[in-house]
Order: C-alpha cells, then sequence, then structure tokens
C-alpha cells in the first residue's frame, strides 16, 4: 500500500495548528519498545495512538483481535521501511491530537471530510491488508451505507457514449510547504481529468506537483482521443499529446515531449459512494472519478 496516499488524506483535511497539544496517552515515554531498525523504534503506544485516531475518525472501534492483527501489520511495516512507517506514525499522532484540539463542531467536519475520501481509497485497495482490516473496521459502524455505497449505480451498465458526457475528476492533495519564515511554498498533489464530449471525443489532463524543500516539481500531461464503448469496455484512440516537466531547481533541464499517438482500454462503470456518482475506470487497478464542473 502507499502510505503517502493515506497521508495526503490527512494533511488535506487535518488542519495544524501551532501550539496544540494534547496528551493522548500519559505512559507513552514509558512504554517498552516492540522494535528496533536503523536507529528508529516503535512503541507499543505508538500503534496504540494510530487505532485511537481511525476509531476516531470512523466512530467506530477496533475488537481486540482487530488491534494484534493491525500491530502486526504495522510491525512488519516497520521492519521493512523503519523510517517512513515510524514518520507516517508521527505524522498520523501529530495531526490526531491537533485535531482533538477543536470544537466538537470542527471535529465532526474533519471526521466528515476525511471519510468521503479515505473511505474510497481503502474500496480500491481489495487486496491489501491493512485496506481490508480499516475497511472492516469501519463497515461494521456503517453497515447501511457500506450495503449503499458497495452496490454498483442503479443506472446499470454504462450504456451510450452520452452517459459519459461531461467533465470527470480524480484529485489526491498532499502535505504543504512552508518557508522557514512561514511563507507557503507549495504543496504534493495530483489531479487527473476526463472531459467526455458529445461527439465521442475525449480530453484528458494530468497534473502532479511534488515539494522538495523548497524546490518544486511539477508535470503535466495533455491528449486529445476518439472514444469507442463496446458494453462495458471503453477504448480510447489517443492522438499525439505533450508531457511538460518544470522543475524550479532545475530549469536547465525542464522540458516538454510529444506523447506517441496509442490506444488504451478500461473496463467502465458507474459506482454511487456517499450519494455521489462516480465513473470509475479499470486496468490493472480501478480508479474512481467524481463529476465536476
Amino acid at each position: 500500500m502507499n502510505k503517502l496516499k493515506y497521508l495526503s488524506m490527512l494533511f488535506l483535511y487535518i488542519i495544524l495548528i501551532d501550539g496544540a497539544a494534547i496528551n493522548i496517552s500519559a505512559q507513552a515515554a514509558a512504554s517498552q519498545v516492540l522494535i528496533l531498525a536503523e536507529n528508529e523504534s516503535v512503541n507499543p503506544s505508538d500503534i496504540d495512538k494510530v487505532i485511537a485516531f481511525y476509531e476516531w475518525a470512523f466512530a467506530a472501534k477496533f475488537t481486540q483481535s482487530q488491534r494484534h492483527e493491525y500491530q502486526s501489520i504495522k510491525l512488519n511495516e516497520f521492519r521493512k521501511d523503519p523510517a517512513i512507517t515510524k514518520k507516517s506514525i508521527d505524522d498520523i499522532v501529530l495531526n490526531y491530537t491537533q485535531a482533538l484540539a477543536r470544537n466538537e463542531d470542527e471535529q465532526s467536519r474533519i471526521r466528515q471530510a476525511f471519510n468521503e475520501q479515505f473511505i474510497g481509497q481503502l474500496r480500491n485497495l481489495p487486496n491489501d491488508a491493512e485496506a481490508k482490516l480499516l475497511l472492516s473496521v469501519y463497515n461494521s459502524a456503517h453497515p447501511d451505507e457500506t450495503a449503499s455505497n458497495d452496490a454498483p449505480d442503479s443506472s446499470g451498465s454504462v450504456g451510450e457514449i452520452s452517459s459519459l458526457v461531461g467533465k470527470w475528476v480524480w484529485t489526491r492533495t498532499g502535505n504543504s510547504a512552508v518557508s522557514t519564515s512561514g511563507v507557503y511554498i507549495g504543496s504534493n498533489g495530483s489531479r487527473f481529468t476526463y472531459q467526455f464530449l458529445p461527439s465521442g471525443m475525449v480530453e484528458f489532463t494530468g497534473i502532479v506537483n511534488v515539494m522538495s524543500g523548497s524546490c518544486n516539481q511539477q508535470i503535466f500531461k495533455s491528449r486529445k482521443g476518439k472514444v469507442r464503448l463496446n458494453g462495458s469496455t471503453m477504448t480510447i484512440n489517443w492522438n499525439e499529446g505533450t508531457f511538460t516537466r518544470d522543475f524550479s531547481c532545475d530549469r536547465a533541464n525542464n522540458y516538454t515531449k510529444t506523447l506517441p499517438a496509442e490506444n488504451e482500454t478500461y473496463q467502465v462503470k458507474f459506482k454511487t459512494d456517499f450519494g455521489q456518482k462516480q465513473l470509475c475506470l479499470t486496468d490493472k487497478d480501478e480508479t474512481c472519478f467524481s463529476p465536476t464542473k
């Protein structure tokens, strides 16, 4: 699982505030170290705090067996990549601590916004152990909602090209970068958009923004093509497109390339997630796009 996907949602919806601190576990300092690797350590209380965050976000409780399973998943993850795992745990705990400092209305807004995006991410990872476990915890407290959200859209199959017409977007926003003086520099994020036209043409744009220190790298992809729909199989015959790389700290090596014409085939269907219709395209993995103007 790409843990940065999870962190991106945390940074998007849990707004950091200076000076906020709540002691989640008074026994943290005295906890026995579970495991050491590459000068990093994980304590029992570290994983307990992550579990506490998800229980707060989902308004659901882990069973004892789910707690043991989640601890095992995190420890295995830690053994494979100690630094990244420890940072992800620390970031979750920090954001959770600061969320708890908000009033009840703000906490409710944060939970709702987080779940609207995060649960969809979990559903798109059916073979990932951590995603399956977290989704099972969420589902235990939201059985009616789960049945509705997992059901295909009542409209059934995709039908004619006209059913695709409109603009569909998938976005992910990550952590923001701020200078030592507190000035906003930029943020990590991605935005992919398909616009289907009544003529059967489609336009695609993709933007990925990556911050590294004070450097900002943006990758932009744009192309147009013709759509053919046969049942639930969609084929796009792409024309030549453009691929641009713009790196603020290496201007000399920035470039724009021409993408070759090619064909892509997807399985396509509609879903309803939290009351909103989504267009889901599957190649190797399923990605669901929301309607936008």
